[in-house]
Parts: C-alpha cells; structure tokens; sequence
C-alpha cells in the first residue's frame, strides 16, 4: 500500500461519515488527526502546538489542505501527499472564512462536535497496513537513538546531562523527542514522573522517551546498571514478567478492563499487589503518546491493528516498549534487529516475548 493509498483510504472514510451526518465536509485541524488524514503530515511548527498551521477540509467530492501562506512551500515540497488540493490564506486571517468560500460553513462538522471526535479517535487508533510499516520505521530509529544513548552513561553524569545526550541521538535520527525521562539511582525510587535534575545518575540508571515521526509516537525504556546489584536485578526480572504477562494479556483479551484485571493479578502474584495503583500502567498508543490511558473495568474493545504502549513500574524498576497487535501475536515496534543490546526471552501460554534486560556497563 502507498501512502496515497492509505490516504484516499481515509479520505473515504470521512466522507461516509460526512454522508451519514447529512452534512458537507468536515475540517481536521488538531495535530493528531491532520497526521492521521495525511499519513504522516507535521502541520505543527512547535511541539506544543495542538492546532496546527494548516488544516484539511474534507467534502463530498474533494479533499483540501488549508494552510498559511507562511507554510505552503513547505507544505508542497516537504509534507503532503497528492491527494490535496492547496488553499492558501494569510497568517493573520481566519481560515474559516476560506472554508466558507469553498462549502457552506453552517453545514460543516468541527473537531468540537463530540461524535464527530469520536469518530476520528476510533478511525485513528485502527492502524493500516501502510501504518504499521511506518510505525517500525520510528520503532526502529527511536530504539537506535535510546540504545546508543544510554551507552553513553556514566555515573558521574547528571540527568541533565543524559537528557541533553538522548535529545541528540533522538534527532539524529530524524525523530522528535517529546519526552525525555531520566532516572538516576535515588530518582528511581523517589519519582515515577523523574523530570531530569542536576542530581548525579550513581550506580544506576533507566530513561524513558517518546518519539515521534510521520504523526506517530514510540514509546521505550532502557535501563543501565554500573556494578552489580542482585536485589535489583531480582526485581527487574520480575517488573520484566509483570510486563510480558500484560502484553500477553492484550493478545488474548477482547477489552482493555480484562486487560487490567490481569495487570493486577500479575502485580499480585510477584509479591507487589499495591504497586500498579503508584503509576498508570499505559495503554493505547499512535498519535498520541496515548491515545487511552487503562484503567480498572474500562470496557473499550481491542482489536487488530491497535498499537499498544504499556509502562508497568516497581517503586525502583520500570519495563515500557511499544507493540501493535496482529492476528498472529503482538510485534513489538520499537525495537532494532541489530542490537547488540542484551535481551531475555520470556515464555507465556508458548509465546515468546523478548523483552530488554539490564545492560551492565
């Protein structure tokens, strides 16, 4: 499938609901969907934006791109698919008043419509063919770029330092980071949310980051260790079976609230039943760092072609890589084949999980 496949895909999408509604196009301007109708655009200029500076207008018959007149060239040469017809406006004009010279503005369906919010979050979170392939694609450069870093370490360092060094290697391989964590050895058991400080890493050490190209958002951790500590490397190994347990789970289950029940079993059966109420344990991934946070009873239905982005912690200890279900498994995502870094193989129902270990430096 190419991408202007997978777009007139959507595009059709959209019209169909467009036609149930009785209305006469639809306008996407939230960062999250302008990404998904384009199969990859960045309307945005800086992170924080969620509004970007360009919008899609979908109608019966035709699809546009609406953007500034600061972004076209970049819009045309650098970003968008063929499937769109251009329209530019100043950057000191309201868009909608272009909308209104191509469709009946009263007839039109806005991200503030709550149905149709809802629409666009369940087309969203069902990845294509085509997605998924990309999804790798970041999967891989965001695992090269964490690995690299966090080789990097030394004990001496502050988290500032590995920070900066993360931030780095993330854009040098294309991505944006939009969060970088740093645990050093009295942050991993003081935080569960370490923004980094000018504290020094110690013996050990665990980073979190969630990047993002083509719209879509990896999510990894790596954890690195100087000396060895078995109580720690004890608890790792069982935050790492927690893990597998709830990705196994996820195949399996029909619902994210069957999910949870069994995150709370596994907490529970490895001795740490309180632990998951201490930091959210993940959920629904894309074009969101989470599309859907899990919680307890929650019945939202998954189904094939959901990525999936879960973050179990033991006070000290955290497991978190980014996976899309398949019919035949969960392929995990933010991975690269040719690391050398060390992994275990964990087995549950016959299923293989390879999951990050500790790596000793």
């Amino acid at each position: 499938m190419t991408r202007e496949e997978d777009v007139a895909r959507k595009v059709e999408e959209v019209r169909n609901y467009i036609r149930e509604r009785n209305k006469k196009g639809a306008v996407l301007s939230l960062i999250e969907n302008f990404a998904w109708i384009t199969s990859g655009a960045r309307s945005y200029v800086a992170l924080t934006d969620s509004v970007g500076a360009a919008w899609a207008l979908i109608t019966t018959d035709e699809s546009y791109i609406l953007t500034k007149n600061i972004e076209t060239t970049r819009m045309k040469n650098e970003e968008l698919p063929s499937n769109f017809k251009i329209v530019e406006f100043d950057w000191f004009t309201d868009p909608k008043e272009s909308i209104k010279k191509i469709v009946d503005d009263q007839n039109i369906l806005y991200e503030e419509d709550p149905q149709f919010a809802n629409f666009l979050f369940n087309s969203r979170i069902k990845l294509s063919e085509y997605e998924i392939q990309r999804y790798a694609e970041v999967g891989e450069k965001s695992a090269i770029a964490l690995e690299k870093a966090m080789l990097e370490i030394k004990p001496e360092m502050t988290e500032i330092q590995v920070k900066g060094i993360i931030e780095n290697e993330v854009a040098a391989q294309g991505l944006d980071s939009l969060l970088v964590l740093v645990f050093g050895d009295e942050s991993r058991r003081k935080y569960r949310h370490n923004l980094p400080r000018e504290v020094k890493i110690g013996k050990r050490c665990f980073a979190s980051i969630c990047a993002k190209k083509y719209g879509l958002v990896i999510s990894s951790t790596r954890t690195v260790e100087f000396g060895k500590d078995s109580q720690f490397e004890s608890q790792y190994f069982k935050n790492m079976e927690v893990e597998a347990g709830i990705l196994d789970a996820t195949y399996r289950m029909s619902s994210l609230g069957q999910v949870f029940f069994e995150i709370e079993k596994g907490y529970a059966s490895h001795g740490y039943p309180d632990e998951w109420k201490l930091h959210h344990q993940g959920g629904i991934a894309g074009y969101k760092t989470r599309e859907l946070v899990a919680i307890p009873h929650m019945p939202f239905e998954i189904t094939d072609g959901m990525a999936f982005a879960w973050n179990p912690t033991i006070t000290g200890t955290k497991l978190e890589d980014t996976y899309v279900k398949l019919e035949n498994g969960m392929k995990l995502l933010s991975f690269y084949p040719k690391s050398n870094w060390p992994y275990k193989e964990i087995n549950i129902n016959g299923r293989i999980y390879r999951r990050p270990d500790i790596l000793k430096l």
